[in-house]
């Protein structure tokens, strides 16, 4: 064997170690006696039902999955209206429009972050919680389902829409029974990621969250800021679980679809 295979090889390991190296540990001292969770002392899994009893923890829960769900239907609906008008209609400055769009994606967070801030104390009426939260989330994951649909707009065949159309259908009603479908699995994917982007965030919600209206990232992040806790690795190695859950639940998904259309 070449030394160059033998390289590829000992980096590829390598790489893999650096990624699953600090899901492992977090795994593992999920089940540690140690009281701060940085030390084995043997095993015991009192932690995972201290998580079981902490209200704290399931209302930030809670409210990050009300947010993330709010922010998936907005900016997903959002996202599909404005990618088919960039798409479709022809104005002046829509190339303008269209790259300013990015500017929630391509700007550091701190930065959005301090501008919505400002904004909201400044120019609206609206007092820091909820409301402003999810104004936030949706500002800077529409331009994500923006361009996730838009490039399923490229291999949509639009003829459908002109036939229809050409049969007596509205625009309106050709886009919901015949483009829709189409792109619903661009729609679907646009939805998956704005999810956990939303759910996970955590600087952008920092500063427009105010009191009291914890989700689970600024939670765990307060947890860390006042000694590390077990709880905490916990809730990372539930999320792991279920992360990985969901992968494999959609590779049956998927590897039966294709089987069912072979």
């Amino acid at each position: 064997m070449s030394p160059r295979i033998w390289f590829l090889r000992i980096v590829s390991i390598l790489a893999y170690i650096f990624l699953w190296a600090p899901v492992i540990v977090i795994i593992v001292f999920s089940f540690s006696a140690n009281k701060f969770g940085i030390r084995w002392e043997g095993f015991t899994m009192q932690w995972y039902y201290k998580l079981l009893e902490n209200e704290a923890v399931w209302d930030a829960c809670i409210r990050s999955l009300v947010i993330a769900s709010v922010t998936v239907v907005v900016s997903t609906a959002l996202g599909t209206l404005t990618a088919y008008g960039l798409y479709k209609l022809k104005f002046r400055g829509k190339m303008l429009l269209r790259t300013s769009i990015l500017l929630p994606i391509v700007m550091p967070e701190v930065v959005t972050a301090s501008a919505l801030l400002v904004f909201f104390i400044k120019a609206t009426p609206l007092t820091l919680g909820y409301p402003t939260i999810i104004i936030a989330h949706i500002v800077f994951s529409t331009p994500l389902a923006v361009f996730v649909i838009l490039g399923r707009m490229q291999r949509v065949d639009w003829a459908w829409e002109e036939a229809a159309m050409d049969l007596g259908a509205t625009r309106i009603r050709a886009f919901r029974r015949v483009i829709g479908p189409v792109l619903l699995p661009g729609i679907a994917g646009a939805a998956a990621l704005i999810f956990p982007w939303s759910f996970d965030d955590f600087v952008i919600t920092y500063f427009v969250a105010g009191i009291g209206n914890t989700t689970l990232p600024v939670y765990i992040f307060s947890q860390l800021r006042h000694g590390s806790s077990p709880v905490v690795n916990v809730i990372g190695t539930l999320f792991i679980l279920f992360t990985l859950a969901s992968l494999l639940l959609f590779m049956l998904v998927e590897k039966r679809s294709r089987a069912k259309g072979m």
